[in-house]
This record gives C-alpha cells, sequence and structure tokens, in this order.
C-alpha cells in the first residue's frame, strides 16, 4: 500500500472537503497516512482526525523549528500526554531551519534537544526537518543518542552523502513531490534515491505544500503521493507496485503499524 507519511490535513486548506479528499487517497491506492500536528492545538487535531478514521489516519505532534521560541515546560507536558495516544505513532516535526525560521538557533537547538529526550523517553520516531542544517542535527542527536535515532528525514532535499548520513544516523529518508520536479536544482534528490533501496526510503507529501508533477501549482494533497512513488520506480527501474509495497512496509516497520 501506498503510506503518506507527512501530511497536514488538519490545515484549513481542506476545510469542507474532506472526506472527499480521503476518497480520493484511496483511490489512488493510500491505505494510511500520518497528519501532522504543529504544537499541542495542532496535535490534538491530528489525534481527533485519527479517531475519526480508524486505521487510515494516524497523528504526530512536535515542535516545528519555526515555533521553537514557544517550546516551554507545558509544552512539554502536553506533547508526554499526547504521545501516550496509541493513535500518536510519530514526533514531530523538530529539528533545525537555518534559512527561514523566525526561532533564533538557539531556542532551535533547545526544542529540538528536549524533543530528542522526550522519544527517547517514550521510545518514539521522530520527524525531523532540516533546512541547510544536517551537521548541527548530527550533533544534536549523537549528544543526546550517541549510536543514533530513528525516524523520517523529512521532505528530504540534499544528495547522496547526506542521505547516507541520515541512513547511518538510523533514519529513512522521505521523498516528496519535489523528486518529481523538472528542475536542475532537484537533481541531487534524484542522485539521493539512486544510493538508497525502498528499505531506505518512505513517501510523503507534505500535503499541502510541495505538490508533484503533474499537478503542480495546485493545493497537493496525499493521493498525490502516488506521483513521488512512481518517479521512484522510474529511478530504481521497479514495477510501481514493488516500490509501493516496500516503502509501505519500510513506514510501517518505523511506525509500527
Amino acid at each position: 500500500m501506498l503510506i503518506d507519511t507527512h501530511c497536514h490535513i488538519n490545515f484549513p486548506d481542506y476545510a469542507g472537503e474532506l472526506d472527499a479528499m480521503l476518497d480520493r487517497a484511496r483511490a489512488m491506492g493510500v491505505g494510511r497516512m500520518v497528519c501532522i500536528g504543529m504544537l499541542p492545538q495542532g496535535g490534538r487535531e491530528a489525534l481527533a482526525l485519527a479517531r475519526r478514521f480508524p486505521g487510515f489516519v494516524y497523528a504526530s505532534v512536535g515542535c516545528h523549528p519555526y515555533d521553537a521560541v514557544h517550546f516551554t515546560p507545558e509544552v512539554e507536558r502536553e506533547f508526554r500526554a499526547l504521545l501516550a495516544e496509541p493513535e500518536v505513532v510519530l514526533f514531530g516535526e523538530m529539528g533545525i531551519d537555518t534559512v527561514k525560521s523566525p526561532s533564533p538557533l538557539p531556542d532551535q537547538e533547545r526544542a529540538f534537544e528536549r524533543q530528542l529526550v522526550i522519544a527517547g523517553d517514550t521510545d518514539k520516531p521522530v520527524c525531523i526537518h532540516s533546512r541547510e542544517a544536517f551537521a548541527i542535527c548530527e550533533r544534536i542527536i549523537r549528544s543526546v543518542h550517541p549510536r543514533g535515532w530513528k525516524g523520517f528525514a523529512h521532505c528530504f532535499s540534499d544528495g547522496p552523502q547526506e542521505a547516507l548520513a541520515w541512513k547511518e544516523l538510523g533514519f529513512k529518508i522521505s521523498f516528496a513531490g519535489q523528486i518529481t520536479f523538472k528542475n536542475k536544482s532537484c537533481d541531487p534528490i534524484r542522485e539521493a534515491a539512486k544510493v538508497l533501496t525502498p528499505e531506505d526510503v518512505v513517501l510523503e507529501t507534505d500535503s499541502p505544500f510541495l505538490a508533484p508533477q503533474p499537478q503542480r501549482g495546485k493545493r497537493n494533497e496525499p493521493g498525490f503521493v502516488r506521483y513521488t512513488a512512481e518517479k521512484l520506480a522510474e529511478i530504481w527501474n521497479l514495477p510501481l507496485p514493488e516500490v509501493m509495497a516496500r516503502t509501505g512496509a519500510t513506514a510501517n516497520a518505523v511506525l509500527k503499524l
């Protein structure tokens, strides 16, 4: 099955048509998806959707690096409570963004480190947002988990060297719509896929953002994860059903589904 490991279907972009959008996802072969909740409020929204669509939608919660200044002891307590819910199968997104985050880097590092501690305490895989920040992420991960940890390198946008480094840290590489973009700037992403196998990879949309070809420019949605799978099938010279099955099994193993 196809699994969209990262979508934001709790966003208002889908207001009034959530059921229809999820029906389209099923028709495209999506069997599961993880709704990423930002901060406790987003986590509660994601959890509500997981309970509304059991076995199809799952939830995550975390403090995005943009929101790092809002990470407080109260937020940490709320995260721990949400992570105890069985529908919450992933922690994040979390990490470091040196390009666009309004939160100062020290605040990002503090929030990321604390979340990695919580992940260890709760034995949760993590979803990591790393934008031009792999070295910082690696340092912080190793400081908390010297042998590395588990989870997804979300919306991977680097090249083969970084992909293999994330793999060495214990993470799966999560490809989104950029791998389908025709821009030459996305060639390194495709080159990264060539050094990986489906056992190293999961799929995502990051919807409503980053709609893949041939839907580029439109609002993204979970069903469009199929186009990313098709591109990987082309790169790996594998049948699409095999790519769907093997990347789906990779996601299920990490998420313990």
